[in-house]
């Protein structure tokens, strides 16, 4: 027996729907793989800042982009997930997502530190906790540094 077509349309709109309000309520940015670039931030960039550890981008990968942001379902950052474009499930698919959230040598132009560095929780990545200062300070070194593999 056959479900009837209008049965089937609207649990195709209730998935969408109860898919997109998944991603909110995980704090999961809309999916746009396009974001305007941001105003240069005037402060919240401090170039004298200690990173929790070398700021390289296979030391961010290991130590913050893959498991915060690319790790299991729910996550924001997945092969399932790409928020904004970017996919942390392998590091070169990652490399190439998150620098087009940014630009090498401008930390305070770059989406990414914009995002990581925001107060609002409806912005600011990853969302429910910040990251730490030693972390974020490394992203910003990293990309003061030319983003450079």
């Amino acid at each position: 027996m056959r479900a009837p077509r209008a049965f089937l349309f609207a649990t195709a709109v209730i998935w969408t729907l109860s898919s997109s309000l998944l991603s909110s309520s995980l704090g999961c940015s809309s999916p746009s793989a396009t974001e305007p670039a941001p105003a240069c931030l005037d402060a919240g960039v401090d170039p004298s800042c200690t990173p929790a550890f070398e700021p390289t981008y296979d030391a961010l990968y290991a130590n913050t982009f893959q498991p915060s942001c690319g790790l299991g379902g729910a996550a924001c950052h997945t092969s399932s997930g790409k928020q904004g474009g970017v996919d942390f499930s392998d590091p070169d698919v990652g490399y190439a997502g998150i620098t087009s959230k940014l630009r090498a040598g401008e930390p305070a132009c770059s989406v990414v530190v914009h995002r990581v560095l925001a107060t609002d929780g409806t912005v600011r990545m990853p969302p429910g906790r910040a990251l730490t200062d030693g972390e974020s300070c490394a992203i910003i070194k990293w990309i003061a540094d030319g983003a450079r593999r």
